[in-house]
């Protein structure tokens, strides 16, 4: 019998959950939203029930919806800017980060909302099913994971030693001489506070969380930690469902995510300036991709600073064109069901409440082009997540990534290798990238992998030896015409992917 389902996901427990619930009866969105329960667990530094998500879903009927569960800015105003922030500067992560973590920068958490919004509109199994892997491994533990462990190791003495929830998580028992050490990859990860609260949400809902018991806990340690979100701001909070914005290019139909999130917007942007890259030149093609990221992120650093103008700023974008921004999971089954989840906690605020690590969306610069508290009241935080649902060549494909600003370019290149050279989705995933920054202090900068003629351009270049996590980890699932099924995960992170 051929296989009915296929999904990518960040980690192999991720893949094994959303398989869990297929074999229980589950469609496409059940197993997307199994596996992004499961990163909670598995990826505690990525996604948290304390974080934001976007959600894509393509149905039977080829109808295409997003569920925004983007970070809010809370209802009320904090008595001073700054407030409950502090400012931090990591050296060692990416190309050297500014930010602020903290209570403060703690947005309205809508991960969890968005979750159960697609359940309902959606789901197919009980919605307890979605959360018993989820809570077994939590409770049983895990071995700590190689990425967590690097990004817990930049940033332990920034971020993570500053709230005894998150000490007694991620440095469990390893006081020596006052000091808490951080866990080490493959150390036991049990996570058992966590798993009382899923425990909860499986059992009693998503109110338990936005409304109830969680909720004290939460706003309790925010207040305790001078920042201002208040249980007011949790219970009015509402996944919002939205239409996306599409963009035409290569023969395929591209449907991502619409204001007032920008990596949508900014990805519609690039494709469109990318309709006539030349399909057999390498080296144009790579200067026609260095040209669209380079003119679609200027524009959004001068267009797209207001979230309430980013519609705006985007038609004016496209207005003289022609046809023309975490983890991820992805899946899609053979009844025509597409779904496609970006989610993120930013950096991670250093506050972990009942083993749940919140966001720092308001201490994000690039979220945050304003200035630190100046979006509206309960306003939607900037985002560069990026779901998206593409059709083309006789299949759907789903995808999307995690990694800033280059959640994009990853987007984009991985779309021209399906649309234009018509490559098998394995192949497409894990061909190699490249990105241009031209905010880096020593000037515009080409960062390549191997394969690419980057040294044919004039640019700054920064070449890697191999392919790397710094050009994000796309995550595909795809559906043909004829419901067979496919599935690819980025070998540049520890993602998995299976049939089913």
């Amino acid at each position: 019998m051929p296989p009915h389902l296929g999904i990518a996901a960040g980690s192999p427990l991720a893949a094994e959950a959303a398989a869990g619930v297929t074999s229980a009866g589950g469609n496409a969105v059940d197993a997307c939203l199994a596996a992004a329960v499961m990163a909670w667990v598995s990826e505690p530094f990525f996604c948290s029930m304390g974080g934001t998500g976007f959600i894509a879903v393509r149905t039977p009927a080829g109808d295409i919806e997003i569920i925004d569960g983007n970070a809010a800015m809370p209802l009320e105003n904090p008595r001073e800017r700054g407030q409950g922030i502090r400012r931090i500067y990591l050296p060692d992560y990416a190309d050297g980060i500014h930010m602020g973590v903290g209570a403060g920068s703690v947005g309205v958490p809508g991960a969890l909302a968005a979750v159960h919004e697609a359940w309902t509109r959606h789901g197919r199994i009980e919605w307890a099913a979605l959360f018993e892997r989820a809570i077994e491994a939590a409770r049983s533990g895990l071995p700590f994971p190689r990425t967590s462990a690097y990004y817990l190791s930049v940033t332990w003495s920034q971020i993570w030693t500053q709230h005894p929830g998150a000490r007694r998580l991620f440095g469990p028992g390893t006081e020596a001489g006052g000091a808490f050490e951080p866990l080490r990859e493959g150390q036991p990860f049990v996570q058992a506070e966590l798993a009382e609260a899923l425990e909860q949400v499986a059992g009693e809902g998503p109110d338990v969380f936005y409304r109830d018991a969680l909720a004290r806990e939460l706003v309790s340690a925010v207040a305790a930690g001078g920042g201002f979100l208040g249980a007011a701001d949790l219970a009015e909070y509402r996944a919002q469902v939205r239409a996306p914005i599409t963009a035409e290019v290569w023969g395929w139909c591209v449907a991502t995510n619409p204001p007032p999130a920008v990596g949508g917007v900014v990805l519609a942007h690039m494709l469109a300036l990318m309709s006539g890259v030349p399909p057999g030149d390498p080296v144009e093609r790579l200067r026609a991709l260095v040209k669209s990221e380079r003119t679609a992120l200027d524009y959004r650093r001068e267009r797209y600073r207001d979230p309430a103008d980013v519609a705006g700023a985007w038609a004016d974008a496209v207005s003289g064109m022609g046809s023309p921004s975490t983890t991820h999971m992805s899946a899609a089954d053979s009844d025509g069901y597409v779904c496609s989840i970006t989610e993120s906690i930013g950096y991670g605020s250093g506050l972990v409440v009942h083993g749940i690590p919140l966001n720092n969306s308001l201490g994000e610069e690039e979220l945050n082009p304003l200035g630190v508290h100046r979006s509206p009241p309960g306003a939607r935080i900037h985002s560069n997540m990026t779901p998206t649902i593409a059709s083309g060549s006789n299949r759907t494909v789903g995808l999307g990534s995690p990694g800033a600003s280059r959640i994009v370019g990853a987007i984009t290149q991985t779309l021209m290798r399906l649309a234009i050279d018509d490559e098998a989705l394995a192949d497409a995933v894990a061909g190699p990238r490249a990105h241009f920054d031209p905010t880096r202090p020593e000037g515009p900068t080409l960062s390549y992998e191997p394969g690419l003629p980057g040294d044919a351009l004039d640019y700054l270049l920064r070449p890697y030896d191999d392919r790397h996590m710094y050009f994000g980890a796309v995550q595909a699932a795809s559906v043909a015409e004829d419901g067979t099924v496919d599935a690819a995960h980025d070998p540049r992170r520890s993602g998995a992917s299976a049939l089913i």
